[in-house]
């Protein structure tokens, strides 16, 4: 078993191989992609749960890519409560927290760390696939961010340079514009409800907020 495990960041979000989170619990990976198959829609509560599959190796001979998913933090604890709590299990727990926690050290030093942020783009994800948009999920990303930026005067691609209350700030308007995702059963109106209720909170706190200054804006 390879420990301890180290997160990789993925959308300036920690997650968790599962071929690692496999290893961990010393049991084939195979096995372990079943039983994350077999909760997935309690995993997809917890974050949107992608399946990837990686390419194959230039030159190497047989054998199919192997398929297998990066966990969040949440749907992590979720399936290692599904396990027994071994000798080994409680290992594993412990290097996943410690894994975690040195991701989000490593963001929060970066500045890329809103808690909310994740949370607000898998409500968009589920509406836009339970709503089936024509327009590419992507994009509904990127407008939900551009309007919260501009509600707040911040210029694209300075969010790193921040200052700590404009950042909770923003990361409240991601928790108010998830909200209205999740509450929705339209995507337009979604955006039209996120767009009013972000604006009415970037109005209540801007005058309270820091100037925003920045050494460099693209």
């Amino acid at each position: 078993m390879s420990l301890p495990i180290t997160a990789i960041t993925k959308n300036n979000e920690p997650r968790i191989d599962s071929r690692l989170i496999a290893e961990g619990l010393d049991i084939e990976h195979k096995y372990f992609i079943r039983l994350i198959a077999r909760y997935t829609k309690q995993l997809n509560r917890l974050g949107v749960l992608r399946f990837e599959n990686p390419k194959p190796i230039k030159g190497s001979q047989g054998g199919r890519p192997v398929k297998f998913t990066l966990l969040n933090e949440d749907q992590c604890y979720f399936v290692i409560t599904l396990s027994n709590n071994t000798e080994q299990t409680v290992k594993l727990k412990l290097h996943l927290v410690l894994a975690f926690k040195s991701a989000r050290d490593s963001l929060e030093a970066k500045g890329n760390y809103l808690p909310c942020y994740h949370q607000c783009h898998d409500a968009i994800s589920t509406l836009i696939k339970q709503s089936g948009s024509t327009t590419a999920e992507s994009i509904h990303h990127m407008n939900v961010e551009k309007m919260i930026n501009k509600a707040f005067g911040i210029p694209a691609g300075s969010r790193d340079q921040l200052p700590a209350p404009v950042r909770a700030a923003v990361s409240m308007a991601e928790h108010i514009a998830g909200t209205q995702y999740q509450r929705a059963t339209d995507h337009k109106e979604a955006y039209k409800s996120a767009k009013a209720a972000v604006e009415s909170c970037a109005a209540s706190v801007i005058d309270s907020l820091p100037a925003l200054s920045y050494s460099s804006v693209n």
